[in-house]
C-alpha cells in the first residue's frame, strides 16, 4: 500500500480542467443558439426560435376611418 503522508492534493488542476470545460459547454451553448450574450455569434440559424416574428397571416386589416 502506498504511502500517502505529505502528497500534494491536485485540488487547484482539477479546479483548472472543470473551469475549461464549462467554457467550453459555454461556448458550445452559444454557437447554436441555446442562449444569445454575444450578439451575432454563432450560426445563422438558431436552435430554439428565441423570438416570433409577425407574418402577413398574422396581420389583421383594419378599415380606415
Amino acid at each position: 500500500m502506498p504511502r500517502l503522508v505529505g502528497q500534494r492534493s491536485n485540488t487547484g488542476a482539477n479546479i483548472t480542467v472543470l473551469i475549461m470545460l464549462l467554457a467550453i459547454f459555454g461556448v458550445f451553448l452559444e454557437y447554436f443558439g441555446v442562449i444569445d450574450i454575444v450578439p451575432g455569434f454563432g450560426r445563422e440559424g438558431r436552435y430554439f426560435q428565441l423570438k416570433s416574428y409577425t407574418t402577413n397571416e398574422q396581420v389583421i386589416e383594419q378599415p380606415n376611418q
